[in-house]
This record gives C-alpha cells, structure tokens and sequence, in this order.
C-alpha cells in the first residue's frame, strides 16, 4: 500500500483566515518550532473548502502549529463539492458505510490523521474560539500498489485519459485485502459486482490475492441453499466469477476447492425453477435483478434467467460433470432468450447466454450512449461485438467522456447521458436554475448525495478493449476495435503471464 499525501490544489471558498495560501504551498510536512508559514484560522466560524484535484480513500491529515488547549474542527467531506458543503439529511447526505461528517480535537504542534472515506473535497470549520495556527493539511490517500502492473495505451488522448481515469477507479478499490464496490459507500464485497473488477484487475494487475479473498468471504458467510449477498442473482454471478477468475489464471486447485459449492448453487436454481421456466426464490425482496436500471420492470426476470444461464453454461464447460444439471437449467430458462426486452443490458445478456445476436446491432447502439449504464457497459460493449456493431470506441468516449466533461476523476456508481442537460461539474457549486449532478440525480439506494463516484465496476469497459484489441493482434483477425486504434502500447496479464504489445 502506498500512502500518498495531496496537497489542495485549491481553495473553493473561505472565511476568517488569515495566509490561506498557505495551505497551498510546498513545505516540509512536519511539525516544526517555526511560526511562519502557517494558516490562521482567527476563530470560531473560520472554515475552509479544499480541492485535493482527485478522488481519494482515506482521510485528512492536520500539521498543526499552534492552538489552545484542544481546537475543535469540525470536518466535512464531499465526492463533489456540493457534497462537502452538504449538511446531514440534505439530497440524501449521509453518514452509510463511512463517516462523512466529524468533529475532531487538534491540540498544538501536533500531526494527526482523521476520517476513512472516499472524497476529493473538504470543508474545515473551526468550533472554538481562539486562534489555530495550521501548517499543513493534506488529503491521504491509500492507494493499493502490485507487484507488477500493466498498462493499456492508445494514440487517442481522450480515450487514454479515460482509460486512467477507470484504472484509477478500480485501484482504490482494492482496500483491505478485499475489493470494495465503494470507497465512500459499499465498503464490501458484491458478487455481482466483481466480476468486471476481477477480469479487468487480472489483466492489469495479475493474479492476487484481493480476488480469492472476496470470493471467500462471500462463500464463507453463505450457505449454497441461501442467495449470496441475499441476491439469487449474485449467487449465479459467484459462479460466473469462479470461472472466469479459474479460466484467465489457470487456478485449477482454486476450482477444485470451490467446485462443490458452486455445483450446489446449481443445483438450489434448478430446484427452484419450474418445467414451463418459472422462477420462485423464496421470500427475498430481490428475487429479479440484473441492474438498478431494470429492477422492478419487465426487464427484470429476463435478465435474471439469462444471467443463470450463463452461470450454467460457464459451469459446465469448466465442469464435464455438472452438465447434465446445467443442461437442465438452460432447458427451463431458455424461452426467456427470446422474449422482448426494452433494456440494452438485457439485450446484451440474452446474446451472450445464447441468443442468436444477429440484427442486434441497431438495439444495442441505438441513441448511442443513452441506455448504457457504469455496471453493465462491458456485457452491452460485448454483445455488440458478437453482434457485428462498430462503434464500441465511440460509445466508449462518449458515455465515459461526459463524465470526465463534468469533473470526474474516478468513474462513478451510475450515470446516464440525460444528466448532462442542465447540469454543471462536481468541482463547482450549481449556478442559478443549474442542476447538480450529484445531488440532484441518482436512484433507488443512490439517490442524491449517496451516490457514489467511485465504483470499480465502471472499469468494465477497459476488460472489453483489453480482450478485443488482443483478438485483433494475437489472432490476426480485423475488428472494429483495432481499427480504430492507430496505435496500441500495452502489457497486460494473459494466460498466467505477461506479455507486451505494440500496434
């Protein structure tokens, strides 16, 4: 782990304090008898809002000079700056999954870190009423390092950029020996939710240990008979990441010490659906789901079934043995490949579970980026691969290129394109009659400021590139994304070893 402290690279608004700019110069960061060079925070009230330039994961560090008996601060972070300047309960402020909102006690010539969460912003106020003399004030970042890394780039500067940009995001991820859907919020493991981050990280990353770790303790803390992460559909997805986890690293003493337990998560599916293909779960609130985006629609059920039956069909082709249990799955669900769907998502895993993709490029890439969301892009990208599409690039650049256009340093738990109308940049306050694009949007457990921009399954889409750009120099076969690449540098983890690549 490498711990980075960023200086603020700005200073969003302020009051009562003398020499703020300070704050923003380079000096040694260490408490020192000097009494120069220091911010006064001249009494109570006095506060100010930092830019630290990037998402982080972790806390704010105070140098502190001089104070009176215990100064008392009071702390507020925000993913956004309009978060930062958020009080508790305001669009959906909060305290989930980590502490957004402290009040600390800084005594002088002191140096103290304070705070867990994800941020780029914060507001500092002084509670109390004598003067504080503060030397320094940093952002520290816990950023995960590896062994060895690799690298993707192009000769197009904005897919470069956007490319960083999601590597960036699935790094911070990668937290306590686990991999994290949230560095603010969803500080856990989801199954559903790993699988982009495990085929991405291997690839750029290789094998290691954050992967084996989270698909334990999902196992571990779920019985087969129950639906891990109380989702029936993360409980296919465990399965789905067990092969692709076992496939790309050749981890074949990893599966077999998993493949009892995935055989029985089968088995709980086909004794849970019926001949004619229905479904009965149990008493679980999310018996359907495949995204946010398509909960509680029509949708629903017809992304879950497809989604089992790739479980099934990746299970089997791993495992000669289950086949006939996998066969029985994919017989019972496999009219829900054909049915209508309003979804891209859903489209997208009907095809990849078997569906004929042919004439699918139209849906998939209709209206160009609407309809795509963080989550599910790399599945919709590769449908439209198999699909015959070739704007995956464009489509690429342009949902994951208006984030950026509105600030974005890390990639973020949902967005949609219509957000954009109306709105302004996360490192500004909203004008007058402006939309705020992080408090005013979101839905269902995100709504508002619970939102969370910072989520490593957006970095799906780097997985999607890596695999296609490899097809295209590896096989010697023409697709649309190698053409559209001029040039191609990478190393990357293929097939338990690492290879470098030059277009």
């Amino acid at each position: 782990m490498k711990i980075e402290n960023l200086m603020p690279i700005a200073l969003k608004e302020m009051r009562k304090i003398a020499h703020t700019q300070e704050l923003l110069m380079e000096k040694e960061a260490c408490v020192s008898f000097q009494t120069s060079h220091c911010a006064i925070f001249e009494g109570k009230g006095s506060y100010v809002i930092l830019d630290f330039g990037k998402e982080v994961c972790g806390g704010v560090r105070f140098i502190t000079r001089e104070a009176k008996g215990l100064a008392k601060f009071a702390i507020t972070l925000g993913e956004s700056l309009s978060e930062a300047c958020a009080p508790s309960g305001f669009k959906n402020a909060g305290n989930d999954h980590a502490t957004r909102e402290l009040e600390v006690a800084v005594p002088f010539m002191s140096d103290l870190t304070f705070g867990q969460s994800g941020f780029r912003f914060a507001k500092i106020e002084l509670l109390t009423e004598a003067p504080v003399h503060i030397r320094n004030i940093f952002a520290v970042n816990h950023l995960p390092v590896f062994p060895k890394e690799g690298y993707l780039r192009t000769a197009d500067a904005e897919l470069n950029a956007i490319i960083q940009t999601a590597i960036y995001t699935l790094r911070l991820n990668f937290q306590n020996g686990y991999i994290w859907d949230g560095i603010k919020r969803d500080r856990m493991v989801w199954s559903g939710d790993l699988n982009q981050e495990i085929i991405t990280s291997i690839y750029l990353f290789g094998d290691n240990p954050n992967i084996t770790n989270s698909l334990n303790v999902l196992k571990n803390e779920t019985p087969a008979t129950r639906w891990i992460n109380e989702i029936p559909s993360y409980s296919a997805w465990w399965i789905i990441n067990l092969c692709d986890y076992c496939a790309m690293t050749h981890n074949d003493s990893y599966f077999a010490e998993n493949v009892a337990y995935a055989h029985q998560i089968l088995a709980h599916f086909d004794s849970c659906i019926q001949a004619d293909g229905t479904m009965d779960f149990g008493d679980v609130e999310m018996a359907f789901y495949l995204d946010w985006p398509t909960y509680q629609t029509q949708d629903a059920p017809i992304g879950t079934a497809a989604l089992i039956c790739m479980a099934a069909n990746a299970f089997g082709k791993m495992y000669s043995c289950a086949q006939p249990l996998c066969h029985s799955i994919v017989g019972k669900l496999k009219s829900y490949l054909a049915m209508d769907c309003r979804f891209k998502q859903t489209r997208a895993f009907q095809i990849l579970a078997g569906r004929d993709a042919a004439g699918e490029v139209a849906f998939l890439e209709r209206d160009g980026a609407k309809g795509l969301s963080t989550f599910m892009t790399y599945y919709i990208l590769k449908a439209d691969a198999i699909a015959g599409g070739t704007q995956m690039v464009s489509l690429i650049k342009e949902y994951f290129g208006a984030m950026l256009s509105r600030g974005a340093t890390t990639f973020w738990e949902d967005f949609n394109m219509e957000w954009l109308e109306g709105s302004g940049r996360i490192d500004a306050l909203p004008a007058k009659g402006q939309k705020d694009i992080h408090g005013d949007f979101g839905a269902f457990c995100y709504t508002g400021f619970r939102h969370s921009l910072c989520h490593g399954w957006s970095a799906g889409f780097v997985a999607f590139l890596i695999e296609y750009i490899l097809d295209g120099a590896l096989q010697g076969k023409n697709n649309p994304v190698w053409e559209a690449l001029s040039k191609v540098d990478a190393s990357l983890y293929v097939g338990d070893h690492w290879i470098t690549l030059k277009k």
